[in-house]
């Protein structure tokens, strides 16, 4: 299905959505493979040094509310670890809602925690980890 979705952004200059569960090596090796080097990661949840790597490739790294989770370690990391112009922030509605919604029907106002978990880790205002994403989602989505 990877292969299919990265053809079809390939013949139509868009971006790539790609969400991985239990496949993140698979996954990176199928795309660094292929010619798109223009979308997002999304719900992602690999490795820091992974995550580096798609940023590299040209991919953003969507970020939802399981960053808000005490047992987000590797994504709290991975946040850490990758350039703020880099992050998407999203929901996976109508999963994950951050905490402390955590088990509740997720949707958009659940946002404003993960923007303040990003902003606590990147020692930065909340409204700037917003303006940043909002700047990313359009230039990644309005080209």
């Amino acid at each position: 299905m990877v292969r299919q979705q990265l053809r079809l952004a390939e013949e139509t200059n868009l971006p790539v959505i790609i969400h991985s569960r239990d496949a993140s090596q698979e996954t990176f090796d199928i795309i660094k493979a292929s010619s798109v080097r223009r979308g997002s990661i999304h719900c992602y949840s690999g490795s820091a040094q992974m995550a580096l790597d798609y940023v590299k490739m040209g991919f953003s790294i969507g970020v939802g509310g399981v960053v808000t989770f005490s047992n987000a370690k590797k994504l709290v990391e991975t946040v850490a670890a990758i350039p703020m112009e880099s992050i998407l922030i999203e929901t996976d509605c109508p999963y994950l809602a951050p905490n402390p919604n955590r088990g509740k029907r997720n949707d958009s106002t659940n946002l404003k925690y993960v923007v303040e978990k990003i902003a606590e880790i990147k020692n930065l205002p909340p409204e700037t980890v917003a303006e940043i994403s909002e700047k990313n989602a359009k230039s990644l989505f309005f080209k």
